[in-house]
């Protein structure tokens, strides 16, 4: 009868580390083993919020930049990321969804730059203290798309602003913080053409730097 016990305790721990290596493995499960930071905690809000808003809007958004790299690299926000990015096709922009966001009272506006038609991106900071930013993706050619960003040396451009390219083959649903998103179905790849190849290394540097040099993929 001990035997048996054993044997049967045995099987089901056996089971139980089955069923963990799956879970992390197919990523069905994000930051099993991670504690969530006060920073985590209020972009995790930041972002929910700003999913229910879009998500009931039918406005499709994707995550990208920062956003995409802690989600592939940390499982988390990084640590040292200043706030939130997240991208939307041009063709699929609902130019009303700005006063949507605003009459959720979960978020203020902070500024906008560019034009619509080919240069647009935009930031709200959520009530409790964290900015998101939209950029409009440009259609260019069969799965080519570039998406602007200002200030700094971008302003010396001819057009006024950074073009950056990016190659993105469809979207793809991942678990995220326990919810739901899309990111580009070629993350990897997507995070090469931003990053370079070794962007599983952690580095440390604000905008101004990554538009200096660090950044990959300038069009202009």
């Amino acid at each position: 009868m001990y035997k048996k016990n054993i044997l049967f305790i045995s099987l089901i721990i056996l089971l139980l580390i089955i069923l963990i290596i799956f879970l992390f493995k197919y990523k069905i499960i994000d930051n099993f083993d991670n504690k969530m930071t006060p920073k985590q905690l209020k972009f995790k809000e930041c972002l929910s919020d700003m999913k229910k808003i879009l998500d009931k809007n039918n406005q499709e958004f994707f995550l990208v930049y920062g956003t995409l790299l802690g989600q592939q690299r940390e499982k988390l926000f990084i640590e040292h990321d200043g706030d939130i990015d997240i991208g939307i096709f041009k063709d699929k922009f609902n130019p009303d969804i700005k006063d949507k966001i605003l009459e959720s009272k979960k978020f203020k506006f902070r500024h906008d730059f560019g034009k619509l038609e080919d240069s647009y991106e935009c930031t709200f900071i959520h009530n409790n203290g964290v900015s998101i930013d939209i950029f409009l993706h440009y259609y260019i050619d069969k799965n080519y798309y570039y998406a602007p960003s200002f200030t700094g040396l971008c302003n010396n451009k001819k057009e006024g602003y950074c073009k950056w390219s990016h190659h993105i083959n469809g979207l793809k649903t991942i678990t995220f913080m326990n919810e739901k998103y899309k990111i580009p179905s070629n993350a990897h790849d997507y995070l090469i053409e931003r990053y370079g190849k070794d962007w599983g290394v952690v580095k440390k540097y604000n905008y101004y730097q990554g538009i200096g040099g660090e950044y990959k993929g300038l069009l202009n």
